[in-house]
């Protein structure tokens, strides 16, 4: 009966080690995103887009190349006094009215500042998938571990249990009851590592690598600290989310394009410049220039068309991003409602569920050690404790996405997380 006791207290033991080790850590969840950052292909793309609308600009800006002209008259040359054919050279230029070139400079401009928009949004959403694969990937290296800590107390629990009923005091059924819970977390154990290699190679693909490389279990973070305010999150979004940003440089850029379009109906201009060859050498008195000027003739079937297109087109930007800023107070509305709710979830984890159940495995060890309670009821306690360690890490996972959510909503990295040592100091 000693040794039985003894096993208890081994098993009590065990049950109650919250805090699991990992035998191999990975890279910190600031690297993997770093490293995402660089590598991720969604934002070299999105970043040489960006790149190649910036290169657009002076080119929008410049004039169109100048036409060299050489010109020979054979015709007219019986004319001419000394009866040689006639050679000129000439060279034109063809002049918009000048605010037409700052007109299409500055749509090149702000469809260029849309491109770099679209890149830092193309990284906040990398980032918070990153984020949230990460979170997942944790959880599970801390499921595996768990469901690894269950097997040896189950272990533990078998030898008592057969040990038991070899002395006469248990039964059969609780040997087999033994067995069957064994059979269920080895089971448990590979669909887990079933969805850790899939987890694991989602962070891969984000990082540009092969899916099949091992990167190491996550290294935890530090605790979670929430201290913003909805009203701050709306603020922050206003100023910092790159999609709200870049449809406000569509609506500049539609403020231009209809500018442009008004502006078509001025004239351009054609600088020309004629010299006349004779004998090998030019002439100075024997030149020509000429000033052409268009005249907007279809006027009424063009420009006044253009300007209405264009004045319906930025009145539909107006639109779209009257309902973008809806959808991104609705997003911070929804991910900050799960916040919230996931933290104080957490938080009844760690101050009731968890504890309470601990009490309740505690008294069931001891009332199944002085025979007042069957193994059934123990193994119930087991599963309940179990259970609520498996929740609790799958609250913080949800907690974790919902954080990574808000900040892609956010459009910058909030300072939700603090490290053991700047909690240390916080508490000095």
């Amino acid at each position: 009966m000693k040794n039985v006791k003894f096993s208890f207290t081994v098993i009590l033991a065990v049950f109650l080690a919250v805090p699991v080790s990992f035998a191999e850590e990975g890279l910190s969840l600031r690297d993997v995103v770093d490293k995402a950052l660089e590598a991720n292909p969604e934002i070299l793309s999105a970043k040489r887009a960006y790149e190649a609308a910036d290169a657009r600009i002076w080119q929008a800006a410049s004039l169109n190349d100048p036409m060299l002209g050489f010109e020979y008259d054979k015709i007219n040359a019986d004319r001419m006094l000394t009866g040689k054919p006639m050679s000129m050279y000439s060279i034109s230029q063809d002049v918009p009215f000048p605010t037409k070139l700052y007109l299409r400079a500055k749509v090149a401009s702000k469809l260029a500042r849309m491109a770099y928009e679209n890149y830092k949004m193309k990284e906040r959403d990398v980032a918070a998938r990153v984020k949230s694969a990460y979170a997942e990937l944790f959880v599970i290296y801390r499921s595996i571990e768990i469901n690894k800590e269950n097997k040896s107390i189950l272990d533990q629990l078998s030898r008592t249990v057969n040990a038991r009923y070899s002395a006469g005091k248990g039964t059969q059924a609780d040997v087999l009851k033994a067995q069957v819970e064994l059979a269920a977390v080895d089971t448990e154990l590979i669909t887990l590592e079933t969805k850790r290699l899939v987890a694991q190679a989602r962070i891969n693909v984000l990082l540009n690598k092969d899916p099949k490389d091992e990167i190491g279990a996550p290294v935890p973070e530090g605790t979670i600290k929430f201290e913003r305010a909805l009203d701050e999150c709306y603020s922050l979004a206003e100023k910092n989310n790159p999609e709200l940003k870049a449809y406000g440089m569509a609506i500049e850029k539609g403020k231009a394009a209809y500018d442009l379009a008004v502006s078509d109906a001025l004239p351009d201009m054609k600088l020309e410049f004629r010299q006349m060859v004779g004998n090998g050498r030019f002439n100075d008195n024997q030149w020509a220039g000429m000033l052409g000027v268009t005249i907007p003739l279809w006027f009424f079937e063009k420009n006044v068309f253009s300007v209405k297109e264009m004045r319906a087109e930025l009145e539909m930007l107006k639109a779209e991003y009257a309902a973008k800023q809806k959808e991104v107070l609705f997003d911070i509305r929804d991910a900050y409602a799960r916040v919230d709710a996931n933290r104080k979830l957490v938080e009844l984890y760690e101050t009731a569920f968890l504890p309470q159940a601990e009490e309740t495995l505690n008294a069931s060890i001891t009332g199944y050690e002085s025979d007042r309670m069957d193994f059934l009821t123990l193994l119930d306690s087991r599963r309940t404790f179990m259970d609520f360690k498996l929740k609790y890490y799958n609250a913080l996972l949800d907690l974790r996405i919902a954080l990574a959510d808000l900040e892609r909503t956010i459009g910058a990295d909030v300072d939700f997380a603090r490290t053991a040592e700047e909690a240390a100091n916080e508490k000095k």
